[in-house]
């Protein structure tokens, strides 16, 4: 059971990963006036991205009482 919800989580993790892919893409090759999508907030946005994918992965090394 432990092990079906690991999958499942970084399974929704990559999903939530292409469709926030696809809507930085958008909104960067748009290129609208009002926009306040930098390099900065697209390199944060996705370095935060980041730390959780691995955060995830360290809890799956840990033991259950953790």
């Amino acid at each position: 059971m432990n092990n079906d919800f690991y999958v499942s989580l970084l399974f929704g993790w990559a999903i939530l990963f292409i469709f926030w892919t696809l809507v930085i893409l958008f909104i960067y090759l748009r290129n609208p006036p009002n926009s306040r999508l930098s390099k900065k907030v697209f390199f944060h946005s996705y370095l935060a991205f980041l730390f959780f994918f691995i955060l995830i992965l360290i809890f799956r090394n840990t033991d259950s009482f953790f």
